[in-house]
């Protein structure tokens, strides 16, 4: 239950954030909303294969011997429906009817050593033998550029820049054709 209110959280991160630090280590939450930023996910738990299955249990003394954390490790296979889509509502990963039969090895970890400790996501393992995801499809949107039409300069510019040169060549007549040089 907590592996299935984690993932549907995620559709919203920003609204359901403070919900998600409760159910996810920190750790795993910038794992899990990593690029979720600028896109949109759509996901959905259809059915379970398999019962869940305890496959590694530990525990560790973090700094004292009287603060003890327990990780377990599940082993998850179940059917589920992923679709990722863009900022622009383009799908770019799976499918938001295709339900696929994923298994999955969730790592939860607890504070044992505190009375009121939950069980929370710590991690995803992927085994070596595991087959890669498919990458996501990159989206964006190819900008079209016309060609600059030509210059031209105003008629009312060029009336400015001739009485300028006028005026500067009045000048330097004017003072016996010596000009002072300022830095």
């Amino acid at each position: 239950s907590i592996y299935v209110e984690a993932q549907t959280l995620l559709h919203d991160v920003y609204k359901n954030q403070d919900r998600l630090h409760e159910l996810v280590t920190e750790k795993a939450f910038p794992e899990m909303v990593h690029g979720l930023e600028t896109k949109t996910m759509h996901w959905s738990l259809t059915e379970t294969v398999e019962p869940a299955r305890v496959v590694h249990i530990r525990t560790e003394e973090v700094l004292t011997s009287d603060n003890l954390f327990a990780q377990v490790t599940v082993r998850m296979h179940t059917k589920q429906i992923l679709a990722i889509y863009d900022r622009f509502g383009r799908l770019m990963y799976g499918d938001p009817k295709l339900s696929k039969s994923v298994v999955e090895y969730v790592i939860f970890e607890k504070w044992i050593s505190d009375t009121y400790g939950r069980w929370r996501i710590h991690g995803k393992v992927i085994p070596d033998w595991m087959e890669p995801r498919d990458s996501l499809i990159k989206t964006y949107r190819v900008p079209n550029f016309g060609p600059l039409p030509p210059e031209e300069p105003d008629d009312g510019d060029k009336d400015k820049a001739v009485k300028k040169e006028d005026n500067e060549e009045d000048e330097s007549e004017g003072s016996g054709g010596s000009r002072l040089a300022t830095a």
